[in-house]
Order: C-alpha cells, then sequence, then structure tokens
C-alpha cells in the first residue's frame, strides 16, 4: 500500500522539486535549472557558463570528500620488455587500490619513493613485476606515471583497481546526460543545489544562498547513505 502512494506524493511535490526525480538529465538542463532557481534568463551564454563553473567547483569539492562506489575503476595494461615507466590511465586518478599480474597471478606491492629506491639502487634487476611506484605525471598528458619494479623482461597483462578523476566540463559536455559523463542520478542535485548556492552568494542574496545550501547538505546526506549501501 506504501507504494502505491508514492505516484500521488511525487504529484504533489511543486514543480521546482519534481526535475530532482528524473533520469538522464543533461548537463545542459542541470545548468537551466540552476539560472531557473537564481531568477536569470536561462539563455545568455554569459549565465550559463557561469553555472557550469559553479557545478564544477562543487564537483571538484566533492569527489575527495568520500569514496564514492561511481568513481571506482577497474581496466588492464600491458607491460612492455625493458620498459620501467608507464601511464597506465588516460585520465586523472584520485586514489590507486591495487595491481594485480594476471599473467603471473601476483598481487603487486605499491611502494614508496624510499623502498623503490633502496630494492636496486643501480636499477639493473629484470623479471616478472613484484612491485609500483607511483612516479609522478606523465609531462605530455599530465595523467599520472607509475614505474614497475624489476624491469619488466616480457609482457605481462597487469589489472588495476583505481578511483577516477572527472575532468572539468566545458560547453562541449552540456548536450550529454549526467550518467555519461559519470555522475549517478542522486548527485544531480548535488551539483544543482551547490551552483545554486554559490550563484545566489554572488548576487548577494545570502538567505537564498543559505536555503541552497541545507537543500545541498541534505542531498549530500542521502548520497553518503547510498554510497554505504552500495560498498
Amino acid at each position: 500500500r506504501e507504494s502505491q502512494r508514492v505516484p500521488s506524493i511525487l504529484t504533489a511535490l511543486p514543480t521546482s522539486r519534481q526535475w530532482v526525480l528524473k533520469s538522464n538529465m543533461l548537463l545542459s538542463q542541470g545548468i537551466t535549472r540552476v539560472l531557473g532557481r537564481v531568477g536569470l534568463s536561462t539563455s545568455t551564454e554569459a549565465f550559463r557558463d557561469t553555472a557550469r563553473d559553479y557545478m564544477n567547483m562543487i564537483l571538484a569539492e566533492t569527489v575527495p570528500l568520500i569514496p564514492w562506489w561511481w568513481l571506482d575503476i577497474t581496466t588492464t595494461f600491458a607491460t612492455v620488455s625493458s620498459t620501467r615507466t608507464y601511464t597506465p590511465v588516460s585520465g586523472n586518478v584520485t586514489a590507486w587500490h591495487s595491481f594485480v599480474d594476471e599473467s603471473n597471478n601476483l598481487t603487486l606491492n605499491i611502494i614508496g619513493s624510499d623502498s623503490y629506491d633502496s630494492f636496486d639502487p643501480d636499477r639493473s634487476e629484470t623479471g616478472a613485476p613484484r612491485d609500483v611506484y607511483v612516479s609522478g605525471v606523465n609531462t605530455s598528458t599530465g595523467y599520472p606515471t607509475i614505474d614497475i619494479f624489476p624491469l619488466p623482461n616480457s609482457a605481462e597483462t597487469i589489472r588495476l583497481r583505481y578511483r577516477k578523476d572527472i575532468d572539468e566540463w566545458t560547453s562541449s559536455n552540456d548536450g550529454s546526460d549526467f550518467l555519461a559523463l559519470g555522475i549517478p542520478r542522486i548527485m544531480e542535485s548535488v551539483l544543482i543545489y551547490g551552483a545554486t548556492s554559490l550563484y545566489l552568494e554572488e548576487k548577494g542574496d545570502d538567505e537564498g544562498s543559505e536555503r541552497e545550501g541545507g537543500n545541498l547538505a541534505r542531498v549530500l546526506d542521502t548520497a553518503k547513505r547510498q554510497n554505504i549501501n552500495m560498498q
């Protein structure tokens, strides 16, 4: 009987709240919602750019907040004989979880710089991978690099699990839905309420900004509880 009551509850929501429950929302629609809540023209490109910037700011602060399940990725790459350094992920990474040598059924250790330097000072040892050192960033792409120890002497398949970051959105992303951009439904509300709060603060509407900040806190708490259920 409770499930039969849900449609009437949703229908009773104000129009300004019903959008939160829709799926497959485009980034452009999210921007429109922010501007609608702020009270600005939804067709002015300068306003749309600012709203998108604020959504990017909220996203940048939300991604490292907790270990979100929807940021976890598993992929593989292959080692090359006599090649030590790799850029295994074509994107930004916020955490490395594990590396596994599938070819030899071996879990690799993630080590620090002191261990890496002390294990083989002259860098002469070769063999099957045992350790991984996060060595810096690729100067061409800006993506993180890793070093494999010892120096691989054959092609091995390495499976890695990591937590991705999400690149900043531009107007070229406006036609993509949030799911395609890597954002689950509950986080749509986080971004829209958060961006609205920042925009209202910029306009000097402290009361409105505080109201939207309260909405942000509410849905962010819901997202955190959902995250616990997934892990």
